[in-house]
């Protein structure tokens, strides 16, 4: 029985991407300050891009923002939806701004990515959520967050 290398090399990189996943750093124990849903979508092929929708849910009320980014690593398209927890948002004019993290996750049609992202006023961002496409990420991301409202 021959063993085809390159589906051996990608079972193993699926495996060690789907693991990532699962390693992903999980937010605290404590309330969230707020909570947000993206509608994101992005293609990689080694640098990534990126852009989308979301609404942050603070203080009893709901904001919306639009997201845009850049990023290393990776390859493919995706669609993403995720939810995710707030830290650290005493203020709203502090959700805006330029939020860096490392995300990991794995598309084949349908999959999950993880990611946690701060920005420079010390907001924090836990998101998990569903992908849809084909795509790899796992690196360095970039993301620029504006309230349009």
């Amino acid at each position: 029985m021959k063993i085809n290398p390159i589906n051996s090399a990608f079972a193993s990189i699926t495996f060690l991407f789907i693991s990532g996943c699962a390693s992903m750093t999980t937010a605290p124990s404590t309330p969230p300050s707020a909570t947000v849903s993206i509608r994101e979508w992005s293609a990689a092929y080694y640098a990534s891009a990126a852009a989308g929708k979301g609404t942050l849910n603070y203080n009893g009320r709901r904001h919306h923002f639009t997201i845009s980014g850049v990023g290393a690593g990776g390859a493919g398209g995706q669609k993403v939806s995720a939810t995710g927890k707030v830290y650290n948002l005493n203020k709203l004019s502090d959700f805006s701004g330029t939020y860096r993290g490392v995300s990991r996750g794995l598309t084949l049609i349908e999959g999950k990515m993880h990611a946690k992202l701060t920005n420079g006023n010390g907001v924090v961002m836990y998101l998990a959520g569903e992908t849809e496409g084909l795509a790899s990420s796992m690196g360095a991301q970039a993301f620029e967050v504006n309230l349009t409202d």
